[in-house]
């Protein structure tokens, strides 16, 4: 599967989320507060890693239900394309337990079968494509699961 083409139909597919005025439960934390200051205002795909965070301290614990929808296009794409995190770790690695490992979420209630089968179909990129990185970075057998969990 071409990756370009993959995240344009990727970016579609989430259009009917409309950019939040707010992406995190601001009123929740200290931590909500900074990611939301974070990111409050950047559009989808001007989001970058830097403000994406990594494994251990990002946005996609904090994001709400609608937030997730809006920027989870981005954050594939992220993921699809190689791309490293603020630490020079490859994002996907965040994205196999920050939104892979995390199916059953309510951050992903908003999610039609569709959305969810992309989630998913992004998984199975990054272990078909990716395995050397994944293998390296020890997320190989993290990778089934988080496949397992969004294939239901």
């Amino acid at each position: 599967m071409d990756i370009s083409i993959f995240v344009d139909k990727t970016y579609d597919l989430f259009s009917t989320f409309d950019k939040p005025l707010v992406a995190t439960k601001v009123d929740h934390c200290d931590e909500c507060r900074d990611h939301n200051d974070e990111i409050g205002g950047v559009n989808c795909r001007d989001l970058s890693p830097e403000q994406i965070g990594t494994v251990c301290w990002g946005i996609s614990s904090f994001l709400t239900q609608e937030a997730m929808g809006y920027y989870i296009p981005r954050l594939i794409e992220l993921a699809v394309t190689a791309e490293d995190d603020k630490h020079g770790t490859p994002y996907m690695c965040s994205f196999i337990n920050q939104i892979g490992l995390s199916s059953s979420s309510d951050q992903f209630a908003l999610f039609s079968k569709a959305q969810r089968l992309a989630v998913r179909d992004t998984l199975f990129i990054l272990k078909d494509t990716y395995m050397d990185t994944l293998i390296e970075h020890c997320w190989e057998d993290e990778i089934d699961g988080a496949i397992t969990q969004w294939g239901t």
